[in-house]
């Protein structure tokens, strides 16, 4: 286990790098679905809209 300490030592940003990278992923796939549940609630409001027009229209 020796080499294992001796490897972080001297390359601190072997850990960091990696988490950065994947932390940055995880922030981006919930960004990406944020927008997307937001369109999709978008669309059912306009849908729900167009509907509860067309009852009092008719």
């Amino acid at each position: 286990m020796e080499w294992l300490t001796n490897f972080f030592t001297q390359e601190p940003f072997s850990i960091v790098i990696p988490v950065v990278i994947i932390i940055s992923i995880f922030a981006y796939a919930a960004r990406r679905a944020h927008i997307k549940h937001l369109e999709r609630i978008r669309q059912i409001d306009e849908r729900y809209i167009q509907q509860s027009t067309s009852r009092f229209d008719g």
